[in-house]
Formats: structure tokens, sequence, C-alpha cells
């Protein structure tokens, strides 16, 4: 079944409207890069100006063709554009790639002409890559669109909003080995969007591994929808920029005013199991690694060299990068023994010494024994291993070859990963470049190789949990009693619901809250209060005021009738001083929360991935540490126990130093359901759950505060 952009990738024909062989023109270059990449389909060039381009018939336009033509690259000036986008259409172009710069990222004009674009598209539902793009290249087809003249060909495909990386990430292919199958260059991307081209890649049997580098984020919340089917076949290793640029937000909520961008994406990127790196080597590095190793089944790493330095360096690295350096079965230990200089241990990290020196070969049976061992599921080789013929003697290196060749072997037999970390990686070594060749990563820093080792670790993990996870319903759902509440907030001029209001809508999802009443008047607060029981907590309720504390609008730990009194008039007086009488509808009162762990709940509705919530403990855990942590809704199950584990106070609400543990429950309970509210109404912009008092047993939501667009 052929799908919305195998016409882009895999097209029968392909035009090059604005075709050239004017020397370092863009168009020349993408022009030649497409005809001598090996394209077995028809080219047509077309070229008002030239009657031949390159040897070849050039075309006044495309309609002169007098067929249709499934691919067009446009590469004209501005102005020309939008002519040419609908004379392909007419042409039956399923896919068109608009390479010319200029347009929307420049101000209102280019915008005008985008939009343009995509009306002449949206006629036979054709689509548009780019504009402001290099490019495209597939090497399944022998398309190279990009006009670089040699692409290494392999099993890695580039999703990239640069074009200067991709020339970075295809010179890095060419010094380190490795290659690409497909690469494209989403520009401007006003048509294909980025989760669309990975939903593709997801099951094209070309590509192993999918390296991201982004610039920018739109509709973040489907992105992470189908990475999280996307990994679950192959990893995606990205790099976004933008850190510096992240700041905090301005907001009217704890949540918001702690919802940096980038911690927002970082938490995303985590949820969705992407692998994010920091650089474009780096990002090369790890994409290859992904796509020349095997997953391994958990994050147990077996260490040998032929010293024990390099093994203290590898062990600590290793633990810095979470792994796990196990003890070897006592069987396991018994058959490497006889390969190690008597009396050395077989523990792990192994240290095989002087026989591996003269003897190569014994690192293969090292390493043969550790892949039969089931806690061992990654081996890292570090130490100096390809440079032995250069310290001991120029014999060794056929012998360095054969146990190379035999490595290659136990990998593909067992199917767990083999890093060798060694200072000769950069030198042209055959036994080195037969691992390479083999699919063996070899790699000059210990510290790079433990984190690569450590990355696929950690996604064989978040892979298997994916594959079993159940995602919520991203589908909303319509609530009548809300949609009439939004409505009287709405119809009052306001954004922010007050506390009552709050408290109706929470109650819709059947989240657990305190008892609280409403009083208008001193007399309302004294009847209530009796009502209740003592003592009492006592707190302001105005369209005006969303931060009570800090107006004065509390009073806690109230006793009798004269202390409501009180406080009644005095919380009255305070908030007098920012709003006045008549906006002021009364005060809650409630029972005082039984002593527990103050936590905090959260959603702010971001800008790149919609609706996304917050946890962590409250008081000095938010205030001081922000100790949060983020996931985008709608939430798994999954998903919520990561984020109440990820936060470093976790254990005090497991119990510490004699404490009881809390209930975990009761905020798992809390997590899913405002997850529901807040796909259920697009409406709500922000929501602060804070504090939630959690006990031993339950959770008591003391103050809420939502806000609507």
């Amino acid at each position: 079944m052929e799908r919305s952009l195998d016409r882009v990738f895999n097209p029968q024909s392909i035009a090059v409207i604005g075709a050239s062989e004017v020397p370092g023109k863009a168009a020349e270059r993408r022009t030649r890069s497409l005809i001598q990449g090996g394209y077995a389909g028809d080219i047509f060039l077309i070229n008002p100006k030239r009657s031949e381009i390159f040897g070849r018939k050039a075309y006044p336009t495309i309609t002169d063709i007098g067929k249709n033509v499934d691919l067009v690259m446009i590469v004209v000036a501005p102005k020309f554009v939008t002519s040419a986008v609908a004379d392909s259409v007419k042409m039956g172009a399923k896919g068109i790639i608009v390479i010319t710069a200029g347009l929307g990222e420049t101000g209102e004009e280019g915008k005008k002409i985008e939009a343009e674009i995509l009306n002449e598209a949206a006629k036979t539902g054709a689509c548009i890559v780019g504009p402001n793009c290099s490019g495209m290249f597939n090497a399944s087809s022998n398309i190279n669109m990009l006009g670089i003249p040699t692409i290494n060909k392999g099993s890695i495909s580039i999703l990239a909003q640069s074009g200067n990386v991709i020339d970075s990430l295809t010179h890095f292919a060419r010094i380190k080995g490795g290659g690409f199958n497909k690469i494209i260059n989403v520009g401007n991307a006003i048509g294909v969007q980025l989760h669309e081209y990975i939903d593709y890649l997801k099951d094209d049997p070309d590509t192993k591994a999918i390296m991201a580098y982004l610039e920018g984020i739109r509709g973040g919340n489907e992105l992470v929808s189908v990475v999280r089917e996307t990994v679950k076949k192959k990893p995606i290793i990205a790099l976004k920029v933008g850190r510096s640029r992240a700041g905090m937000r301005a907001a009217a909520s704890h949540t918001g005013s702690l919802a940096g961008d980038d911690i927002i994406l970082d938490a995303a990127f985590r949820q969705a199991g992407i692998v994010r790196v920091s650089n474009a080597d780096e990002l090369y590095d790890m994409a290859h690694i992904f796509a020349t190793c095997p997953i391994p089944r958990g994050n147990g790493l077996a260490i040998l060299s032929e010293g024990g330095g390099d093994n203290s360096i590898a062990a600590d690295n290793a633990e810095k990068f979470g792994m796990e350096v196990p003890i070897l079965s006592r069987e396991t230990q018994e058959k490497i023994k006889p390969f190690l200089l008597e009396g050395m241990p077989a523990h792990n990290p192994i240290d095989y010494g002087g026989t591996a020196e003269e003897n190569p070969h014994m690192i293969t049976e090292c390493v043969k024994v550790c892949m039969q061992d089931d806690r061992v599921d990654g081996i890292l080789i570090t130490g100096f291993f390809g440079g032995f013929y250069d310290i001991i003697s120029p014999h060794i290196a056929e012998l360095e070859e054969q146990t190379s060749r035999e490595l290659v072997d136990l990998v593909h037999e067992y199917k767990k990963p083999l890093i060798v970390n060694t200072s000769y990686a950069r030198d042209p070594i055959k036994s080195l470049d037969i691992l390479k060749e083999g699919g063996i990563p070899v790699i000059e820093s210990s510290e790079r190789a433990a984190q690569a080792m450590s990355a696929l670790m950690h996604f064989a993990m978040k892979q298997q949990k994916i594959r079993t996870m159940t995602i919520a319903d991203k589908e909303s759902r319509e609530h009548p009693a809300i949609k009439k509440l939004f409505d009287t907030v709405k119809n009052a001029g306001r954004a922010n619901l007050l506390e009552t209001e709050s408290r109706e809508l929470l109650q819709q999802y059947e989240i657990s809250l305190p008892d609280a009443a409403l009083a208008a008047t001193t007399q309302d607060a004294v009847t209530v209060a009796n009502r209740m029981g003592y003592p009492l907590a006592m707190k302001i309720v105005s369209p005006d005021i969303i931060h009570k504390s800090d107006a004065g609008g509390i009073t806690l730990g109230l006793k009798g009738e004269e202390e409501i009194k009180t406080a009644f008039e005095e919380i009255v007086h305070n908030v007098e001083k920012i709003t006045t009488r008549e906006r002021i509808v009364g005060t809650l009162i409630s029972p005082m929360a039984a002593p527990g762990q103050e936590c905090i709940i959260g959603m702010i509705r971001d800008a790149q991935f919609g609706p996304v919530i917050m946890f962590g403990l409250g008081g000095i855990f938010v205030e001081v540490l922000k100790d949060v942590s983020f996931r985008v809704a709608p939430l798994a199950d999954e998903d919520i126990d990561d984020m109440i584990q990820e936060i470093k106070g976790y254990k005090i609400l497991t119990g510490i130093r004699g404490k009881k543990p809390k209930d975990i429950k009761a905020i798992k309970d809390i997590l899913a359901k405002l997850s529901a509210i807040v796909i259920d109404n697009p409406e709500i912009k922000e929501v602060d759950l804070n504090p939630i008092i959690v006990h031993e047993r339950g959770a008591s939501i003391v103050d809420s505060r939502i806000l609507i667009d």
C-alpha cells in the first residue's frame, strides 16, 4: 500500500524547475547531484532560457513535458514559486520540494507566498517539503537532490532543520565510516511536518536508526505520540539546540514559573524515548552505534582490559552513566580463569594482562564466556587493543586481525553489543577496521564509550516499557457541566476560576477534596465553622486574588467563634487594599488538613507540546530546590510512575528515618485524573494544586488554582 510520502522518497519521475549548470549556483549543484546519483527514473529539467542542460533536453515549463511527474524540485526566485507549484500540481505532482529561501522566514510577504503554495497543493493533496530547505537524499532509489557530490550509503536516516548540519553529518560518515539511507531537510515545514516524516521512517525497512537536528518544534504533542510508536521498532537520536535561550516563563502559577522550555523538552524526549545528545559529532556517533549494535536486554556490563588502570576508569564511567558492573557467576569466573595470569580475579572487571598481549585470541575466549552469562548485557573492551602489534611485535598484527574477526562473529551469534575503547582508535590499523566494518564501534574516549553503551542499555529498557504500556486516549470528551462553568467564567470577563469553581471542576472527575464551604459574611463564617468543628482554615475567594497568601488572604488553625470573626474581618481588610469589597465573594472555610508531606501537582499548556503536567514535593523542595518533574499529557500509568520516582525527594514519600510511607497511590490517582481533565478541556491554560498534603492514607488538596484561555 502506497503511503503519502512514497512519491517524495520513491518517485517514478522527477522534474527540476529552475535547473541550471552555472557553476556555484544552488540549482546547479542539485541538478548535477541528481543526474550523477544514478537515479533510474525519468528526469526532466525546466529552464525557459535554456534548450539543453548537462547534455539533456531542457523544457520551458513543466507543462511542456506532456506527461505527469511524481516529484518536483523548485529552485526559483520567490516571486515565481507560487506559479511553479501551481504548474506542478497541474502535472500531477504528488511531492513538491521547494528549495527557495526568502519566504516565511523573512516576513509577511513571504508568509503570503507560503499560504498561496499551500492553497495550490491542497487542490490535489500534494506533499510540500520546505520551503527554505536544502533538498532530499534516498539511497534506496539513488536520489541525491542535496547538491553534496558524495554521500555514503547506509542505514541511518536524517531529519534536519539545517542544511549546514547535514553537510557536517555526511562529512562525519566519510571520515568515520557508516552512511545514510534517507536525508531530508525539512526547512520551514509549511506542509509535511516533522512527526509525519518520522511516521514514514518508522515503517521504512531500509532505516535502522533516525537522527534529528531540531531548532524548533511545532505539534510536540503529536510528535511524542508518533515517536513512541516509532521507538518500538527503531531508535531516534536527536540534537535540539536553544538550551541557552530557554529562560523561565512569567506565569501566574508555580507550575508556569518552573516550566522552562528546555526542561519541558528534555522531559518530553525522555517520555517519548528519544536519545538526546549535545553536539553534532555526538549525534553522528550515537546514531551510527544504534544502527550497527544489537540492542541489549538490560544494563549489566562486563569490562575487559589488559590493565587494571583502564578497567578502573571504565568502571567509574559505567557507574557515572547508570550501568551495573555485576559480579560474574561462579561458573563464568571458573571458565575465564584459565585464560588469565595465575591468581588474577575473574569477577568483573576482567584483567587478562600479559596473556592477551602475546596471544590476542585470549580476548575472544574471555568475551565468549561473558556473552554466555545472563548477567552480562553488553561488553566493553578497553585498553590498547589494536596496538599490540606496535607495543609487542609486528607478528601480533595477524593475531589481532583474526581476533577482530572472531569478535564480530560473537556479536552476531549472541546478539549482545560490544564496544572497543582504545587509544589507537584513530590509527589506520587493519584489526580495528575489521571491527568497524563488522559493526563494532571503536571509540577513542573511555567516557564516550561508556556513554554510548549506557545509551543503548537505557534505550533498551525504555523501548521495552513503551512496547508494553497503554497510552491514555487523546480524544477529548464533553462535560456539559464544565462547559456551563467555563461559560459563566468567560461571561464574567474572567480567566481564572474561583476556588469554589475549581473544586466543582475537580469533583466532576471524582477527585477527592476536603470538606469546604463558602462564607459571604462574618455570621456565615461562624455558622459554617460551628458546623464543621475546629481547628479550621480560612482563605479569601475573589477573582482578583490568585496568590492568596501574598495578599494576606489566608489564616490557619482557627479555634472558636471569636477567632473566626477576627480572621474573617482581617482577611477582608487585607484584600481590600488590592481590590474592592464588591469583588470579594467571601471566604472558603475548611478543616485543617492532617499532617503529611506537602506536594504540588500542576499543568501548563506549552506552546510546543500542549498540556504538560508537573509533579514535585512542596515547600522548600519546590520553592528553593525546584525538585519537580514534567510529562506531556495524556499520561500512561508508566509515565506517572516515572515522574514520581524521578524527583530527588522520592525517598521521602517512601518513608525515611522511621517515618511511615505516604500514599503514593493517591498521588497517582490525582495525576491520572488531571491528565484526563486537561485533555478533555483544551480551554484550561494552567492548573496549580498546591499544596497537596499526602497522608499515610489519602491526600488532601488544600488549594487549587485554574486559569482558562
